[in-house]
């Protein structure tokens, strides 16, 4: 599988086996040069909080090995 460039509006989800609740993500921006993003985060239950992301090269290479996937 190819490497996921993500982009402003991208959403994603936690996709580990065994994971029966996962969160949603929402990508609310990013920044290449800084190697950032911030993400919307969402529980099942609807509960959401912002985060700001520090790896955004490790964020993208996590969907070769399954532990996002694209929604």
């Amino acid at each position: 599988m190819e490497t996921v460039k993500l982009k402003v509006g991208d959403r994603f989800q936690q996709a580990w086996r065994g994971c029966t609740k996962p969160m949603y993500f929402e990508v609310l921006s990013l920044n290449r040069d800084k190697n950032t993003l911030r993400v919307k985060c969402t529980g099942v239950e609807g509960y959401s909080h912002e985060e700001n992301w520090d790896d955004l090269d490790v964020t993208e290479n996590a969907f070769i090995i399954g532990e996002y996937k694209i929604i």
